[in-house]
């Protein structure tokens, strides 16, 4: 079953390192019978082998009998190499993806796409002869001329498109509230500012900020969830906040369960830069220009934690949490 040359048998003198070269070939017969074999041993109840154990190498035998045998009186080939038959590129690729995720065996998507774009780069200098200057010019051209004014135009026509009416749910609610923490506590630790301090927490040790004539106004029932989590460690925003991230949610929920704009949306690259700027320019007008401090030191952050482009409006994020 590891044959992967045809003359590995003449090499190593030994004819069950052969190719299988009719359907009638003992190698085949062999493979049967062992498939029986693990049948009865299965049936028999004797201490062996788990039941997916026993299934998977059963059909890995009848499996590679039955395809040798198609190939041979079907397709017309002359011999088989059933080491060819099996799965081992594929387990070394994901097994480059888990070491290149810091060995973790339970990667996410996100982390297999960037460990494959890791692998491209790392074959691009292997096969191509690049530097890595070359490479630096030739993203950074790209992504100052063409992406940018594809984001613009799709970012202008999606903001035209917003009706921004929409209103989140008891859970929704609870969930931005939490990630309003995880923002503030996130922002204030890259900032070191107290003013950003002072707009984004809401601290009892603080002076309350000046009331905000809004029509949304922070959902009392977020903040009686935070509550009862809370084991000390979290950050209760503030309303200013937490209305800019239902702001947030408005523009990204209107836009996922729109068709026509979700197709353009996703048509376009770089979408975190794009909903980035879809954020800005439903941020600075004359209904929400209150929000400019937040989204000059927060947006970043908001857009990281609190969209995803797989379907979801909020998320919660396993790596990095409030507390």
């Amino acid at each position: 079953m590891n044959v992967k040359s045809s003359v590995k048998g003449k090499h190593r003198r030994d004819v069950t390192m052969d190719p299988v070269r009719s359907s009638v070939d003992w190698k085949l017969t062999y493979l049967r019978d062992c498939a029986d074999f693990l049948k009865r041993w299965e049936a028999s109840g004797k201490p062996g082998l788990t039941r997916e154990t026993f299934l998977a190498l059963r059909h890995t035998c009848l499996a590679l009998a039955d395809c040798a045998t198609f190939l041979i009186d079907c397709l017309g080939f002359k011999f088989v190499l059933l080491g060819q038959l099996q799965s081992d590129s594929i387990e070394s690729r994901f097994g480059w993806f888990r070491q290149l995720s810091g060995a973790n065996y339970f990667v996410s998507m996100r982390q297999v796409v960037e460990s494959d774009r890791k692998i491209r780069a790392l074959s691009l200098l292997k096969f191509s002869k690049l530097t890595l200057t070359d490479i630096d010019e030739a993203v950074q051209a790209d992504s100052s001329s063409t992406a940018d004014n594809e984001g613009d135009t799709v970012a202008d026509m999606i903001t035209e498109s917003l009706k921004l009416d929409l209103q989140p749910t008891v859970s929704d609610s609870n969930i931005i509230y939490y990630v309003c923490g995880a923002i503030a506590r996130s922002t204030i630790g890259i900032t070191k500012c107290e003013s950003c301090r002072e707009a984004l927490v809401n601290s009892s040790q603080l002076p309350a900020a000046p009331a905000i004539d809004l029509d949304e106004q922070s959902n009392p029932g977020a903040s009686d969830f935070l509550d009862s989590v809370n084991r000390g460690g979290l950050m209760k925003p503030t309303d200013f906040l937490y209305n800019f991230a239902v702001h947030c949610w408005r523009v990204f929920e209107e836009l996922w369960n729109n068709t026509d704009l979700k197709s353009k949306f996703l048509q376009c690259s770089g979408h975190r830069a794009v909903f980035c700027k879809i954020m800005n320019r439903a941020t600075y007008n004359d209904k929400y220009l209150h929000y400019c401090l937040v989204a000059t030191f927060a947006l970043p952050v908001m857009t990281y934690r609190t969209t995803s482009f797989d379907g979801s409006s909020t998320v919660l994020p396993r790596t990095l949490s409030n507390s």
